[in-house]
C-alpha cells in the first residue's frame, strides 16, 4: 500500500468521522436502529439483478469479438471488477482487472475487452445523464427555480462528453476502413519508428475499433443494449428509494431519481479507497442541495447503502475470484495491468 493510498484513507475516514460528530452520533444510532430490515433487505436483493443486467450487457457488447461468451463468465468477472474499484477506487484498475479477466477466460483479446468496458462505461453515462433529465422534468416549475445550477452544469458537462464519444465510436465502427488507413498514414511519417511499432499501433487500433462494434453490431442489439443501460439506472434508483423507505423518511420522487444520478456522476471524482468519507460526503451535500433537511436521516441512508452494497460488491467479487480459479494476489496487481 502506498503513500497515497494511506493519506486518502486516511482523510476519507477523518472526514466520516467529523460528519458523524457533526450530526451526533445518537441521533444517528437512532436512525440506523428505526430502520426497516425488510426494506433493507429489498435494497440488497436488487442488486443481483442489478449487476445480472450488467453482464448480460456486456455479453452482448462483446458478440461482434465472440458471440459464445457466457453469462457466468461476464457475471462473475464484472463482480471481480467492482470489487477492486470499490477497495482501491484511486488506480481505476477494475476495468482493466475485467478485460484482462474476460481475455483470460474466453479468449476475447484483451484490447477488444477494455474498448468493450469504455462503450459499457459511456453508455452508463448515457443513461445516468438521461434518468437525472428526467428527474428535473419532473420537479414543480417552483422548484426548478431554486435547483443548484452545479445539478444542471454536471448533467450538461457529462452530456456533451457522451455525445461527442457516442458520436466518434459509431463512426470509428462506420468509417474503420478509412480511418484505419488514416491512422497508418499518419504514423507512416514519423521518424525512426519501426515498421514492427506500425504494426502494432495498427493492430492495437483495429483492437479497439473491434470492441467497440457491440454498439452497432445490429439494430436489434443496439436496442437491446440502450433499454439494458436504462432499465440498470432505473433499478439504481429505485435501490435509492427503498433506503429511503426502509428510514421511513418521505421523499419526492423526482428528488430521488435526480439525487440518486447525481450520486453516481460522483464516483466518476477520485476517491479513497472503498469509497470511506467521500461516498456519505457526495451523498449529504446532493440531498441537502436538493433540498432536503434531515441531516441525520440522509447520512445515515448514507452509511448503510455504503456498508450494504460494500459488503454484497466485495462478497461477490471474492466468490467470483474462487470461481473463476483466480488468485487474489494476481486480480490486485492493478499497476501492473495498467501497463501492459
Amino acid at each position: 500500500m502506498n503513500f497515497k493510498t494511506i493519506l486518502s484513507s486516511f482523510l476519507g475516514l477523518m472526514l466520516l468521522i467529523f460528519m458523524v460528530w457533526y450530526v451526533d452520533i445518537g441521533k444517528l444510532y437512532n436512525a440506523i436502529k428505526g430502520s426497516s430490515p425488510i426494506w433493507l433487505a429489498y435494497y440488497v436483493l436488487l442488486m443481483l439483478p442489478f449487476f445480472l443486467l450488467r453482464a448480460w450487457r456486456w455479453r452482448m457488447l462483446l458478440v461482434p469479438v465472440k458471440s459464445s461468451v457466457r453469462l457466468s463468465s461476464s457475471f462473475w468477472i464484472t463482480m471481480i471488477g467492482f470489487m477492486v474499484n470499490a477497495i482501491i477506487p484511486l488506480r481505476l484498475g477494475g476495468e482493466f482487472v475485467r478485460a484482462f479477466a474476460m481475455d483470460g477466460k474466453e479468449k476475447t483479446g484483451f484490447f477488444q475487452s477494455l474498448s468493450s468496458v469504455v462503450v459499457e462505461r459511456v453508455l452508463d453515462l448515457l443513461g445516468i445523464t438521461l434518468l437525472g433529465l428526467i428527474g428535473i422534468f419532473m420537479l414543480p416549475k417552483d422548484t426548478i427555480i431554486y435547483l443548484p445550477n452545479w445539478a444542471l452544469d454536471a448533467l450538461r458537462i457529462v452530456g456533451i462528453f457522451v455525445a461527442i464519444t457516442l458520436s466518434g465510436l459509431i463512426l470509428g465502427v462506420k468509417y474503420e476502413k478509412s480511418l484505419l488507413f488514416l491512422i497508418k498514414r499518419i504514423i507512416s511519417v514519423i521518424p525512426k519508428l519501426s515498421y514492427k511499432w506500425q504494426e502494432k499501433i495498427i493492430n492495437f487500433s483495429k483492437s479497439l475499433i473491434d470492441g467497440a462494434k457491440g454498439l452497432t453490431h445490429n439494430p436489434p442489439t443496439f436496442l437491446s443494449t440502450l433499454i439494458s443501460t436504462f432499465i440498470i439506472w432505473f433499478m439504481a434508483f429505485l435501490s435509492t428509494f427503498l433506503i429511503f423507505k426502509a428510514f421511513n423518511y418521505d421523499v419526492p420522487i423526482p428528488i430521488i431519481l435526480l439525487g440518486s444520478m447525481l450520486v453516481q456522476l460522483s464516483f466518476i471524482l477520485p476517491a479513497p479507497p472503498g469509497y470511506v468519507g467521500t461516498y456519505e460526503v457526495f451523498w449529504s451535500a446532493i440531498f441537502i442541495g436538493l433540498g432536503l433537511s434531515r441531516l441525520d436521516l440522509i447520512l445515515a441512508t448514507a452509511i448503510v447503502s455504503h456498508v450494504l452494497s460494500n459488503i454484497f460488491i466485495i462478497g461477490m467479487g471474492s466468490i467470483g475470484v474462487t470461481s473463476m480459479g483466480l488468485s487474489f494476489s494476481k486480480v490486485m496487481k492493478i499497476k501492473s495491468a495498467q501497463h501492459y
